[in-house]
């Protein structure tokens, strides 16, 4: 039978190991939403301006 402290060093080192896994997990995640922040700041520039374009279109074969 397991004593107590031995039981207890191993969910130690089980749950030692889980949340450097997470901390990993966590990391890449931000590193992701980073990315798509930043794409989506682009893709909403990007769509700016074609609006304006479009409207510029649009008052030049009005007038």
């Amino acid at each position: 039978m397991n004593r107590p402290s031995t039981e207890m060093s191993k969910q130690y080192a089980f749950l030692l190991a889980k949340s450097t896994e997470m901390s990993k997990q966590t990391g890449i995640l931000r590193k992701q939403y980073a990315f798509l922040l930043a794409e989506s700041t682009e893709i909403r520039k990007q769509s700016s301006i074609l609006r304006k374009k479009s409207a510029i279109l649009m008052i030049s074969s009005i007038l």
